[in-house]
């Protein structure tokens, strides 16, 4: 303002004339009012073009306008549609879509939401060809990719499966969060060794669960070819498994129906670590498969090599206890399987004291007592689904119930009972 007061001042000031000459024309005036009239001028001009181009651009503002409110409208749309989507509400999901198709393309959430249109639809072309789309996605990618497994359980697609698997080997895949669906699908359709090779070049195999993981689809691939009769296929994926985790109930069953130990002595040696690190009822079993061509009395000098220490343990005395009744050596097993009572009845136990005794004929009260403790009995359960508690005779991968994959695992059956100094039950149970 100062400034502008300053030149006001010097132009009243300062007398003079501008002269302005064009062809014959001549114009003569004062400096303040030439300098007002270009202002003047300028402002104008100014004015007159910003009138044109506000003309000029109304149409184009008019549809922008337009395009938004159909745009907000359209989003709004959109999520009214998820939302539905998520209380089931397929009328408005169709209605949704409808109104969002109509100014939005290609966005994320759009193809979610006719993703569940289709869905609701039964339009499973339409589903397959939205789920290919979305793995070209990159936000959709990890839904793409468990939907389709989940879509390949459903139509048990062995090639979609394995294609899949490849898709998934993006590191931004957590592999937890579609494990569930790869489980099921190897489970239902006994393909285990597709996941091994995924396993192999996605998840690393220096943690606990990994290892446990990875061996276990190893042991299941090893199962499939053993039960096909391809042996040496099944002795190198139970290898596999067995370096991941070994000494494992399941692993150590295959183990001696395949007869991986080089040797007997090499074989008991293992048995024999098998049982001291951890000792399970099916060193039994391994003993038979291992030993088939074996006499009574020689599995049992075998099984007397094996099962040292863990006296504890029920079943040892149990095993112990059967073998020589198998061997007829009445008295000794009688004793073992008295042993295996007082530490925990079983019904087994019950079973081969019954059989003893009826053989000996010596106490028909006590035959008569001991086969009514064997048909009260119930069988040893040695595995449970610590998702859903469901109890189960062996291991499975899968739990049946719950669906959970490698939740089955062994529970305490060694669960000491009272005994008097003489090691029998307090509880009165039975007395011998």
């Amino acid at each position: 303002m100062t400034f502008i007061s300053s030149l006001a001042m010097w132009f009243s000031n300062s007398n003079g004339k501008v002269v302005i000459e064009w062809f014959d024309w001549q114009l003569t005036t004062s400096p303040s009012f030439l300098i007002i009239s270009l202002v003047f001028i300028f402002f104008f001009i100014y004015t007159l073009l910003s009138l044109i181009f506000s003309l000029y651009n109304l149409p184009k503002k008019t549809l922008l306008k337009i395009e938004k409110r159909k745009k907000n409208t359209a989003i709004s749309a959109l999520n009214n549609g998820i939302i539905a989507s998520f209380y089931g509400n397929k009328k408005e999901v169709l209605k949704s879509l409808s109104i969002a198709k109509k100014s939005l393309n290609d966005a994320p959430l759009l193809i979610l939401l006719e993703l569940q249109s289709s869905l609701y639809k039964g339009d499973q072309n339409n589903t397959f060809t939205l789920l290919t789309k979305m793995l070209n996605i990159k936000v959709l990618k990890p839904l793409a990719i468990k939907s389709l497994i989940a879509y390949s359980v459903k139509n048990k697609d062995q090639k979609l499966f394995n294609n899949i698997l490849n898709k998934s080997l993006d590191k931004k895949i957590d592999f937890s969060w579609i494990q569930k669906d790869i489980f099921k699908f190897c489970v239902q359709n006994n393909n285990w060794i597709d996941l091994s090779n995924y396993l192999e070049k996605k998840i690393s195999a220096s943690n606990k669960s990994n290892k446990e993981i990875l061996s276990i689809a190893y042991f299941q691939t090893a199962l499939g070819y053993y039960y096909l009769k391809e042996i040496n296929n099944a002795k190198k994926f139970l290898s596999k498994a067995i370096k991941l985790n070994n000494f494992f109930p399941p692993f150590m069953n295959l183990y001696c129906k395949l007869n991986l130990a080089k040797n007997q002595n090499q074989l008991i040696k293992i048995l024999k670590k098998y049982w001291l690190i951890n000792p399970n009822p099916n060193i039994e079993q391994c003993l038979e498969d291992s030993f088939a061509e074996k006499d009574a009395i020689s599995k049992l000098k075998i099984i007397s090599k094996i099962l040292v220490k863990n006296n504890h343990l029920y079943y040892k005395y149990l095993i112990l206890g059967k073998l020589k009744y198998k061997a007829k050596i009445w008295g000794s097993s009688k004793s073992d399987l008295q042993k295996s009572i007082s530490f925990k009845p079983s019904k087994e136990a019950y079973y081969f004291l019954y059989k003893i005794e009826k053989k000996l004929k010596t106490n028909d009260g006590l035959i008569q007592e001991l086969k009514l403790l064997h048909d009260k009995s119930t069988n040893d359960i040695y595995w449970k689904c610590n998702i859903c508690d469901l109890s189960y005779n062996n291991w499975y991968p899968f739990c049946n119930s719950c669906n959970s994959f490698n939740s089955i695992q062994s529970i305490n059956i060694n669960e000491n009972h009272k005994v008097n100094k003489n090691n029998q039950l307090i509880d009165g149970t039975l007395t011998l």
